[in-house]
Parts: structure tokens; sequence; C-alpha cells
């Protein structure tokens, strides 16, 4: 392949390597936000052993009563160890230690099977979003998350797990549609999206657009990016740390004093 170089294949390890490592930050994020309201709602409204109650979800809660309290006679943490050798009523702790022995595949897989009620209402509105889409994104975000790390290409990859676009949102969604559903945009703007209920001030845009910068050959539309992305009000409202600010700047002087080999 004449177009082919090592210098191309090196940038774009690096690229791809970098870009995992910023999407495994900020999902860590997402996952413990999400861990934590739907702990919080379910909670308030059915009591702190909610995760007993088979009539909570749609179907084989003996199954996963059964896959929770594996996990909890596994688990090594302090505070599961504590509440065995205190507390003997109710047998299994309470949701709030209960649900930190799952992963996130697992917490995944359980919120899409409970029925939909106020409490699980109020988990997706937090967010801005419906149930239905918000059980999507969960379970793309798990599927993202594996592929980061286990270090498999996502750069340009197509996704088997598809996430939802939503029609509506309670919140700023993007205007400009991803040239491709099924590439690692969508999971960026879903990233952006969820953080920005999470908190304002994550670093997360303020790394990608840094990234986009230092690596300006990258062919950006075969990860489905939309020509002009940057111009959607939706990234240009996101916050971007100072630091991100001054290194976007320097790429950017960079790349225009510097003759680099295209990367594809």
């Amino acid at each position: 392949m004449p177009w082919a170089s090592f210098n191309r294949v090196i940038q774009l390890y690096i690229y791809d390597r970098e870009l995992r490592s910023i999407l495994l930050d900020a999902i860590e994020r997402i996952e413990v936000a999400l861990r934590c309201r739907i702990v919080y709602e379910y909670c308030h409204r059915h009591g702190t052993n909610w995760y007993e109650d088979g009539s909570l979800f749609l179907r084989e809660h003996s199954k996963f009563i059964k896959l929770a309290e594996k996990e909890l006679r596994n688990s090594k943490e302090t505070f599961i160890q504590h509440y065995v050798t205190k507390y003997t009523n109710p047998i299994n702790p309470p949701a709030w230690m209960a649900m930190e022995v799952l992963s996130f595949g697992q917490l995944s897989t359980m919120f899409k099977n409970l029925k939909t009620n106020d409490a699980k209402k109020a988990v997706a509105k937090h967010f801005g979003v419906s149930h239905g889409i918000l059980e999507s994104w969960m379970e793309h975000l798990v599927y993202i998350r594996n592929l980061c790390a286990h270090h498999s290409r996502v750069w340009n990859r197509t996704m088997t797990i598809t996430p939802t676009i939503p029609n509506n949102t309670a919140f700023r969604w993007i205007s400009l549609a991803p040239s491709r559903s099924d590439k690692i945009y969508t999971t960026l703007c879903i990233t952006a999206y969820l953080l920005e209920r999470v908190t304002h001030n994550a670093p997360f845009y303020g790394k990608l657009n840094t990234l986009t910068k230092r690596f300006a050959k990258v062919n950006l539309h075969a990860s489905g990016f939309p020509k002009d992305w940057q111009n959607d009000l939706f990234w240009k409202r996101l916050y971007i740390p100072v630091t991100h600010r001054i290194r976007s700047l320097y790429f950017v002087a960079r790349s225009t004093i510097v003759k680099r080999l295209p990367v594809q």
C-alpha cells in the first residue's frame, strides 16, 4: 500500500490509545454518578433493600439475586465484611453497599430489567433523557468501556452495540448529526452530555479538543465526526480548562510550522 507508512501507524496508535484513556476516565465518572443516582432514587422510594423486591423487576429476579449474592459472598471489600460480621437482619446489606460490588455491565443489565416506575423515571430525568434512552446509553458505554479496557481500537471501529439517538433531551444536545451513528463520535457526544449532568467543569472536552489539534491529520470522518463539528453549539458551550486551551493553541501553531506526514 503506497499510502501507508510506519509513522502513520505510530501516530494512529498513539491517537487511539490516548482517546481510549480519555474515554475511560470519563466513563468512570459517569458510572459512579449512575450508580449513586439509581441507589438514591430507589432507596428513597422502595427502602434500603429494594433490589430484593421481585415486584420491581420485569423478569428473572431470582437469577439476579443469585448473582448479587454471589458477588457479595466473594467480595473482599471491608464494608461488606464488616456488615456480614456485625449485622444479621436483613441478611443482605443495603443497596448502597450491594450495588458497589456489581460491575458496570451488571448494573446496566439490572437497570434495564427494572420496571418503569417513578424511581426509574427520576433516574432518567436527572440525566435529562427518557429511561429508554438511558438504558441504551448505559449498555453502549459498558461496551465502549470494555473495548477501552482491553486496548481495542476505537477511532474508526464500527460499533456492534449502537446507542439510540434521542429526539428530545432536557439539556442541550448536538445539532449536527454524526456522519455515522455507529462510530465513536456518537459515544463522545453521549459522554460529554452525561458528564455535564455530573459536573460542569469536567476536563473531557478540553482533552478531546487538545487531542484533535495534536493529531490534526487523523481522519476524523472515519470516527463519525461531522464537518465543522466544533462549531456545534453543543461543543462550543462546554468547559475547556485554561491549560488545554494553551495546549490546543500550541499544537495548532506547531502544525502550521512543522511539515508532518498525513495520517489516514
